[in-house]
């Protein structure tokens, strides 16, 4: 099995850097400047124990790759960049596996418009894309918790062994889970505090409105007959193994909050936050469940991205207050 690592910024950048390490058929493509400096001066990959440097190969097209039956292409990019990489893809070659490792739901519903083999993976993995050649992994000993399943649920083979393969290498945990999308139903319930973790870094999480936008999510997910929770063993078993994954930030790493925050902070001109707090806002709609929380979020989020509000620089008292106003209108 070979494995790709489609849109590799710093989650795609630790897996495929692990997958190396432990032996694993791997290739990265990127944008043009991480492929540069990863040529040249390898991957590092930025630890609070250690600093490692991994030879793996990069490319900055598919174009570049001559397709192999034995492909798996594990989609990293954000839910709003996949469409063109989903019209590249088909174009490569139509028949190949591919792996949605993104937050939210969508993704894997855009991808069964264009290919009939088709995973989810729930992507628990805190890292920080420092520079071109270079990542900052923020959680240790497990590096990451990456399970993987047929969409919409059962397991095969492929799920299988690229489990396998990632459970095998250095600080990652995987394991096919053939329920993998209720794992990440209840996933999206958390990231639907990313606008408050960008307004405010990781303060943003304990804020009321977070805890407001969840419970609204939960009763929208109860209206369209959608479970997030799994059976109460699988749940411990979960538990168990995200023990030996604790946040472990190097020393001076200037860390505040999410990849909603950082790509802000990198001047993104697009975030995440249709598809986290507009996944509830429409499935309110559809199930006549009302989601003012939601669209605050959503609405405060749009704002971050004009700019209007600098990321991290609102307390959470400052944000549940913008809230609670917004409801009284």
């Amino acid at each position: 099995m070979r494995v790709i690592i489609y849109g590799a910024g710093a989650v795609g950048s630790v897996i495929g850097g692990r997958l190396r390490q432990g032996g694993a058929d791997v290739v990265m493509v990127s944008r043009p400047a991480h492929v540069s400096a990863i040529r040249e001066r390898g991957l590092t990959l930025r630890t609070a124990k250690a600093v490692e440097v991994v030879d793996v190969d990069v490319v900055a097209s598919i174009g570049e790759l001559v397709p192999g039956d034995d492909d798996v292409v594990v989609i990293t990019a954000k839910t709003q960049d996949a469409p063109p990489i989903h019209a590249a893809l088909f174009d490569w070659n139509p028949d190949v596996a591919v792996v949605c490792g993104t937050n939210g739901v969508e993704h894997e519903r855009m991808a069964l418009r264009r290919f009939a083999r088709v995973y989810g993976m729930v992507i628990q993995l805190p890292a920080e894309f420092e520079k071109p050649g270079e990542v900052t992994i923020l959680c240790g000993p497990t590096n990451a918790i990456l399970d993987v399943g047929c969409y919409p649920n059962g397991v095969d083979g492929t799920a299988e062994r690229l489990a396998a393969l990632l459970d095998g290498s250095p600080h990652l945990l995987s394991e096919a889970d053939d329920d993998v999308m209720t794992k990440k139903y209840g996933k999206l319930l958390i990231n639907l505090g990313n606008i408050a973790d960008a307004a405010c870094g990781i303060a943003g999480r304990g804020a009321r409105v977070t805890a407001a936008a969840i419970e609204e999510g939960k009763r929208v997910y109860e209206a369209a007959g959608i479970r997030w929770e799994q059976s109460a063993d699988r749940v411990e078993r979960y538990k168990k193994r995200a023990d030996s994954m604790r946040f472990d930030f190097p020393e001076g790493d200037t860390f505040l909050g999410g990849s909603t925050w950082q790509s802000l902070v990198k001047g993104a001109t697009a975030i995440e936050t249709d598809f986290f707090n507009g996944e509830v806002m429409m499935l309110g709609r559809l199930h006549g469940v009302p989601t003012p929380t939601n669209e605050f979020l959503q609405r405060y989020g749009a704002r971050l991205l004009r700019r209007e509000v600098r990321a991290g620089s609102v307390k959470p008292e400052e944000l549940d207050a913008e809230w609670e106003a917004a409801l009284r209108q």
